[in-house]
């Protein structure tokens, strides 16, 4: 047996106080301290079946715009993950497990979004390539994301990616593919926001300042299949699916938080 002298002080603590001194040395995420601004209010216009001349409204959040970027970091003292083993294992948890991260799915990337805060109250931010910058070790203890999913017309993709039709559909599914698979081999996911967004650059403005998506009603339905690849993830304790119709965001949510199995 180990003699208690030999222990550090701080190992000799109960696991919940060790955690309180980490949650003030480590860096986190909280929601920004910023007065939201009210967003431009967005609305997606489908033309109706049969050739009819109507337009039909669809209900749902604004579509035009990237979430999470209330979500910022507070740096801290990664030193700590230096210290022993022990403590390593620990404070990575925290650090992994307990903060929520943002990432953009684009046709060509997925991107983790690192928003923080300075001393003087500044919000820079910029991007890592998010499956090669962490350690797998390390992705598989990340338990609250909120995913951007980019979906832009074919005069958009020629313009960004050099690609249109089935092909640039084909790469944004196959983009949420790779993804999934990591997220697949997570156990306990505890958040999962997904937002589909319209990244089309040709919009018009109306007079109100309201900015419409003009598509016809099959082309709504195929772009939003991107997320098919969603369905394999189960026993997600919170999701959220926006971006979408409300049919197929209800339909989603639910076979992403079906239990398969007790966490």
């Amino acid at each position: 047996m180990q003699n208690l002298q030999d222990i550090p002080p701080l190992l000799r603590l109960p696991i919940e106080l060790r955690r309180a001194i980490y949650t003030f040395l480590l860096p986190h995420t909280v929601r920004s301290l910023d007065p939201p601004t009210k967003p431009a209010r967005s609305l997606t216009y489908v033309r109706q079946k049969n050739g009819s001349e109507g337009w039909m409204m669809l209900k749902g959040k604004s579509s035009d715009r990237e979430t999470g970027h209330d979500i910022m970091w507070f740096r801290g003292c990664t030193a700590l993950l230096a210290v022993n083993q022990q403590i390593h294992e620990e404070a990575a948890d925290m650090l992994y497990g307990d903060n929520v991260f943002v990432l953009d799915v684009t046709f060509d990337a997925i991107q983790f979004r690192y928003r923080w805060r300075t001393a003087n109250g500044l919000c820079p931010n910029r991007t890592y390539a998010f499956l090669e910058h962490f350690s797998q070790r390390n992705l598989m203890r990340i338990k609250k994301y909120v995913v951007n999913v980019e979906s832009v017309d074919d005069y958009t993709g020629m313009i960004k990616y050099n690609c249109q039709g089935r092909g640039l559909l084909a790469g944004i599914r196959a983009r949420v593919r790779e993804l999934v698979d990591q997220l697949a081999v997570t156990p306990c996911l505890h958040q999962l926001q997904v937002h589909l967004i319209d990244g089309a650059i040709s919009r018009v403005k109306f007079p109100s300042g309201r900015v419409p998506r003009v598509q016809d009603e099959a082309n709504f339905a195929q772009t939003q299949m991107v997320l098919e690849p969603m369905r394999v993830l189960f026993d997600v304790r919170r999701v959220e699916i926006s971006g979408v119709s409300e049919e197929y965001a209800e339909d989603l949510s639910r076979s992403m938080t079906a239990q398969r199995g007790a966490c």
